[in-house]
């Protein structure tokens, strides 16, 4: 520890010096500390606008905004939160350290003299502190002499400054500039999306309402020029026409291009006219805008987190936990010694800007994006960083990396020599180094990354040459089928099993080896580079047959590269989608897209043993079991119309349903996600033959637990087992002509899993929902390469300037989402509130009075004083009590006592024993009990979820009624969980000076008894009887107790009287990351993504009766009427020869 550092925690010992040891009481010093902490932070321009305080109590952490007098209250009775010697939520920095003489911290002259506010370091002006983050530690740089002319950028830098310093107009409010008007006219342009006619008329405008001589821009262009100061660099290079090569350092002044010989410019119309290339790409250097990430607060210290934090118990939560983060540190430990260094990831995919009825043109932005950051600021939009835009309109094929060799580059550069950087946040330069530790893209543009193509028979680019697919006979297209029993334990069944796969072919193959980067690299080096032939290089001997390279890729020219374990990442996001439609056009029998038609059946014939779907003499196909009647296809879809989930959790379905052609029709990828993972087990449950559910709902767990949020290595060891099993018994089930790539490629997902962590982090969803954004930024559609650069550069320029903007001004950052609940609102006007009635949540809708009955009010009351935490001692001495009174006692009868006679209890004793000095305020209040009069609402919104009550939800396209609250029994045995359907929201108000109040849910509950009530099935999927209730009248629970569920019902061709089971499906909190960690961490709101429920794999057993009945989910003696035997000769008179895209 610096002597600087040790000096402040020296000074400030007061801070953890509460209570003094010789009176137990609090110590004068900590008070004298406290009263000057208070005066400091109530100078800071956060409580000045708003009259509010970041608390730094032990508890709040700086996480929660409270009066001044609630601040006060907390630190005096909790203390200061650990080691927060500086006050950097105050108006403080870390410069404080190593000037310590200014801190406040004298104790014998505090008041005015202490108001030491960040303008020691940092300007009290925010945009002046912007332009000089913008400019990197500009005061070093170019000093306060103006003696000598100044250079370009140290002159760039005083204009801006000027604009910051100089109000807008003569007597205007202070901090009103120049540069405050650009940026919030920069930051209204971009977030919404305005043109630049709009901008012209706003800017307009407010030249002419505001006084003579203002200083207001006349025009969007003039704010743009005013702002581009604090923009980052970009470059134009021009390209071949043919996208040969691109003319560039060396060939930056050639004419023509080197390899197809077509001109670079457009022929000139008149002598000494500006040449202009026939094409061009838009280059980003990176190096400016990692540089950024350190200039700004609002990252720079969340930028090392990745070295901060500490996964426990084989838990990966973060890409740095996996096994490819920790063995590149080990390589290169000097890379790993400095924790701002940069760890990134790159994407590329291609999109069309004029949407799918525009004309044919294929846009290719290359993104990267650092991981450094927490889970919840990870692959913000923000934080992703276009970096090459690849002209349209032609795909760049096998051309892309030539259009990679800037980045690459620069890549090199940042890994050998690292640029020159200023932390902000510790008030240091440092150099900067950076890595790309991967690739994310769809599986085409894997092939173009990597450089083995990803199709053909050698399509698997982990498999590599060691593949056992074939080509089919009749289909004559590529098939995986019977490639998985060799990923088997040596002693699986399955291995010897000549009748259900191959015919006769029994497997005692190992699965193929991992080749090592070094391994790969010898593979490559021989082979041609793109750039060296203008990516005109034919065929490669062997290509198809041995190997399926095309290329030496680029990026073997990172001299780290052959020491990544995983380079280039498959796509689960892909994967899931074409997995789910393969099996979705298959059940449903969709002519055109199944993949049992009359080719697949005569290659059931050429290579399986399965008599019973051969085509018959006069050419019809009998029905499989793994294609749905007419009947249970109907109930299926009528079914799928109708599910409602909570809000937020899914689009529309139903809106994919197509009756009348029985198909499904514009899924999105996160509708075959919902689907796949959470419907899919529900939905063939009992239409289906049982075998062809369990193997169905195999497919779905394995989706499920890898799409987790967090990873536990062991449980993705059982994942790899469960995998190779689920392929296997689909193998069982569908012809060869099911099995495509798609559904070989998750055989390889778990081990990425482990190498690189969670898919969240290296999936399409964020990155195809960036380029949905770019695409909406096309302003000018005759150069749209152009429009979207110069829209991003704005967008960049915006959003480093809203970091600035004063508090009460509302960007898109700081705009409350729907599922506000009002976290940062104070609630009392007293201190030390019990939590119980200081939960956060938002009431909405219509209120209305209602009163409560005598059974409710007492059960109620009973309640909130059973789970206040403050009052635990009273129950113990109750217990106590009641164990004296009654010898012998258990500990249900002690429930039962607490029940009926504690509240009565607690207020007597309270009275009798009633002090000022021994007692809160609130406590009187508390056990003289609530009014009787209460409010009632029909919405509540709570930690992430939205509640309806059923009554006025039941009618709504989502379902928010469904609650579910986790068993609290005392005895440490595992209890099943209550289920239940919200009835009433009820605001609960306590008479007297503190005015206590308290959201409560009354429920109806589902029956806990296990298997009456209650059940697990094989899926892992819970199931409620919505026939049963509970029989213990107890409907009350805290709002702050309530998780969502939705409550899904099973299809049935024939529905059952007496059981109406159903299956309840956890709703994750809607803008939360939930890390099982001792960190919470609280993700900032992603409104697209896909809800997520960690649940611990189940292991996935073999299949054993291929043709069994089908699974009826309630009594076992009765059969329902659907599903079909094969052994039946049944036929389809609709099956075609036609064959699928």
């Amino acid at each position: 520890m610096s002597s600087s550092s040790g000096n402040i925690e020296v000074t400030r010992r007061w801070m953890y010096e509460r209570i003094d040891l010789t009176t137990n009481l609090v110590s004068e010093e900590f008070c004298k500390g406290l009263e000057n902490f208070m005066i400091f932070a109530k100078n800071q321009p956060l409580f000045l606008e708003n009259g509010k305080l970041f608390c730094p109590c032990f508890k709040c952490e700086n996480g929660r905004l409270l009066q001044e007098e609630i601040v006060w209250t907390h630190l005096y009775n909790r203390g200061f939160t650990a080691k927060y010697w500086v006050w950097i939520s105050h108006g403080e920095d870390y410069s404080i350290l190593n000037n310590h003489s200014n801190a406040v911290d004298n104790f014998t002259n505090y008041g005015e003299d202490v108001f030491v506010s960040a303008s020691h370091t940092r300007s009290v002006n925010p945009y002046e502190a912007m332009v000089s983050d913008a400019f990197g530690n500009a005061e070093s740089r170019f000093g306060h002499s103006m003696e000598e002319e100044p250079n370009a950028e140290a002159k760039k830098f005083y204009d801006i400054l000027d604009a910051a310093k100089y109000p807008i107009y003569d007597g205007c409010k202070e901090g009103l500039s120049q540069l405050s008007l650009a940026a919030r006219l920069m930051n209204l342009k971009t977030e919404n999306n305005l043109s630049q006619n709009c901008m012209d008329a706003i800017c307009q405008m407010m030249k002419e309402y505001l006084p003579e001589n203002n200083r207001a821009m006349a025009s969007y262009y003039d704010t743009k020029k005013l702002m581009r100061s604090l923009g980052l660099p970009y470059q134009k290079i021009d390209v071949c026409e043919d996208n040969c090569m691109i003319f560039w350092k060396d060939t930056a002044k050639e004419e023509s291009c080197l390899f197809c010989k077509k001109d670079r410019f457009r022929p000139t119309q008149r002598p000494g006219q500006k040449k202009v290339a026939f094409c061009q790409m838009f280059y980003l250097p990176i190096s400016d805008r990692l540089k950024r990430l350190y200039q700004s607060e609002n990252t720079a210290k969340d930028m090392r987190w990745h070295a901060e934090h500490s996964a426990s118990g084989g838990e990966m939560c973060h890409p740095s936990d996996g096994e490819a983060w920790k063995h590149f540190q080990v390589v290169y430990p000097d890379f790993k010694s400095e924790p701002r260094n940069v760890y990134m990831g790159l994407c590329t995919d291609g999109f069309n800007p004029f949407g799918m009825s525009g004309h044919n043109y294929s846009l290719w932005p290359v993104i990267l994006t650092p991981y450094n950051l927490p889970p919840e600021m990870c692959m913000k939009q923000e934080l992703m960083f276009l970096t090459i835009l690849v002209p349209g309109p032609n795909h760049p094929k096998r051309s892309l990396d030539i259009f990679l060799q800037p980045l690459i580059e620069e890549l090199k550069d940042l890994w050998v020599n690292g640029v020159q950087a200023y932390d902000i946040s510790s008030k240091q330069n440092f150099v900067l180094r950076a890595v790309l530790m991967w690739t994310i893209s769809d599986f085409p543009a894997y092939g173009m990354l990597s450089g083995w193509t990803t199709h053909g028979r050698l399509a698997c680019p982990c498999c590599l040459d060691k593949t056992d697919a074939f080509q089919l006979k009749n289909g004559r297209k590529t098939s995986w089928f019977d490639c998985h029993r060799c990923f088997l334990p040596t002693d699986h069944t399955y291995r010897r099993n000549k009748k259900n796969f191959k015919r006769g072919k029994a497997v005692s193959d190992t699965p193929p080896p991992l080749r090592t980067g070094e391994e790969l690299l010898n593979e490559v080096k021989t082979l041609p580079k793109t750039v060296d032939c203008g990516g005109n290089h034919g065929r490669l001997k062997g290509y198809g047959q041995t190997h399926n390279w095309h290329k030496q890729s680029i990026f073997w020219e990172l001299p780290y590269w052959k020491d990544h374990k995983l380079r280039h990442n498959l796509d689960v996001m892909h994967i899931e989608k074409n997995f789910f439609d393969n099996i979705i056009n298959t059940v449903l029998n969709v002519q055109g897209k199944t993949k049992d038609n009359i080719r697949s059946r005569l290659d059931l014939k050429e290579y399986c043993n399965r008599k019973e779907l051969h085509l018959t003499d006069d050419g019809k196909a009998p029905i499989p079991i793994f294609r749905l009647q007419s009947d249970a296809k109907s109930t299926f879809l009528e079914w799928l119309k109708d599910v409602k989930f909570s809000d937020g959790y899914a689009s529309s379905l139903s809106k994919c349903v197509d009756k009348i052609g029985g198909k499904l029709t514009g899924m999105k990828n996160h509708d075959c996600h919902v689907l796949m993972e959470r419907l899919l087990p529900i939905a063939f449950a009992e239409l289906m033959n049982k075998s062809v559910h369990e193997a169905l709902s195999g497919v779905s767990l394995f989706f499920r637990d890898i799409c987790a949020r967090t990873l536990h290595k062991d449980n993705v060891t059982m994942l790899h087992r469960n995998i190779c099993t689920v392929l296997c018994n689909l193998e069982k089930i569908f012809p060869p002509s099911f099995f495509d790539v798609m559904e070989h490629l998750p055989i390889h997902l778990p081990y990425e899993a482990r190498l690189g962590g969670p898919v969240q982090f290296r999936w399409m969803y964020p990155f195809e929902r960036y380029m949905g954004h770019l695409k909406r930024k096309v302003k000018n559609k005759a150069k749209v390469e152009g429009s979207i650069v110069e829209q991003y550069i704005n967008e960049e320029i915006s959003t480093f300037g809203s970091y600035y903007f004063e508090p009460h001004i509302k960007t898109k950052s700081r705009v409350r989402n729907r599922y506000y609940d009002g976290s940062d609102q104070c609630m009392y006007q007293f201190g030390e509130i019990p939590e119980v009635f200081s939960q956060p949540g938002r009431s909405s809708g219509k209120a209305n009075e209602i009163w409560f009955q005598d059974k409710d009010y007492h059960i109620a009351h009973t309640y909130i004083l059973l789970n206040c935490e403050e009052l635990k001692s009273f129950e113990r001495l109750f217990d106590a009590s009641m164990a004296v009174d009654n010898p012998g006692i258990n500990e249900d009868d002690l429930i039962l006592l607490r029940e009926k006679d504690f509240a009565g209890w607690l207020q007597k004793h309270v009275e009798n024993t009633w002090s000022d000095h021994l007692y809160p305020k609130w406590l009187r209040s508390l056990v003289h009990g609530p009014m009787i009069k209460v409010t009632s609402w029909p919405m509540y919104f709570c930690h992430g979820f939205i509640f309806h009550t059923y009554d006025y939800g039941k009618d709504k396209k989502n379902a928010n009624y469904g609650v579910c609250v986790k068993s609290t029994s005392s005895s440490g045995s595992s209890d099943p969980d209550f289920y239940g359907v919200l009835r009433e929201i009820l605001e609960v108000h306590y008479p007297g000076p503190v005015l206590l109040k308290v959201v409560i849910f009354k429920c109806d509950w589902y029956d806990s008894i296990t298997e009456k009530g209650i059940r697990v099935n094989k899926s892992g999927i819970i199931d409620v009887n919505a026939a049963r209730r509970y029989g213990k009248y107890d409907p009350f629970i805290l709002a702050s107790q309530a998780d969502q569920v939705c409550y899904v019902p099973y299809p049935r061709v024939t529905q059952k009287r007496d059981q109406q089971w159903k299956a309840a499906i956890v709703i994750q909190p809607r803008g939360k990351i939930l890390v099982r960690q001792n960190l919470d961490l609280t993700a900032m709101q992603y409104e697209n993504n896909y809800p997520v429920v960690d649940v611990d794999p189940l292991q996935v057993e073999t299949l054993t009766d291929l043709h069994g009945k089908v699974d009826d989910l309630d009594d076992k003696e009765e059969e329902t009427e659907c599903g079909s035997d094969v052994e039946e000769e049944n036929y389809d008179m609709e099956l075609t020869d036609e064959e699928p895209e």
